[in-house]
């Protein structure tokens, strides 16, 4: 315990103020659930701010630490300590994120009951959660850059849920209606399973 709580204040001290802005987020979505999830005629409204805000926001503390590695000759130095503490700090960091998220699924369901969250839906959010948790990292080793890995991310989520998933005709990771089992939800899951697969190789590749 007393590791983890080293780990915690070393990421604090290094990230600073950024290190404040995932949770900045998800309080900003506990505000946008009470205020519009509740008064919206559509139940996905709640559920579309937390897959569509709070999920990839909970990925970029991870980009925002190993952003360091790819400082100008920080690399060389650094990479074996990060190699050490990788799995350390993606499995500390989905559970810390993993408590703002129930937060926000708690109140999606005072609003639209507990029914609402079907297999279906539980299931496509744990998995968009861990795919969000990984693939920043993931493009991150890739860019070697962290405006162009956020840049990446914010920009295919922003257009994803602006329009509903109908801007492009790129895979989709999101669910904005009522889920039926066709073609389209087995390809949004498929997209997922390829997306942490790919990730995982990827981050594998760069830390190995």
């Amino acid at each position: 315990m007393s590791k983890l709580i080293h780990l915690f204040l070393f990421d604090i001290k290094l990230l600073r103020y950024l290190y404040s802005l995932p949770f900045v987020v998800h309080i900003l979505c506990m505000i946008l659930i009470i205020n519009f999830g509740s008064s919206s005629d559509s139940p996905f409204t709640s559920y579309t701010i937390v897959q569509g805000i709070a999920v990839p926001i909970a990925g970029w503390h991870l980009v925002f630490l190993y952003a360091s590695l790819y400082d100008n000759g920080a690399k060389e130095a650094l990479i074996n300590y990060y190699r050490k503490v990788i799995i350390i700090d993606i499995v500390r960091y989905m559970l810390l994120h993993a408590i703002f998220i129930l937060l926000l699924i708690f109140l999606t369901i005072k609003i639209n009951g507990v029914e609402f969250f079907n297999s279906v839906l539980s299931i496509h959010l744990l998995i968009l959660f861990v795919f969000y948790q990984i693939v920043g990292i993931a493009i991150l080793s890739a860019t070697r850059s962290l405006e162009i890995s956020l840049g990446i991310i914010a920009t295919y989520t922003f257009m994803e849920v602006v329009t509903q998933g109908t801007f492009m005709p790129w895979p989709h990771l999101f669910i904005f209606e009522e889920p039926v089992i066709n073609i389209w939800l087995i390809l949004t899951f498929i997209s997922l399973g390829v997306g942490i697969l790919v990730s995982i190789y990827q981050i594998w590749r760069e830390f190995k």
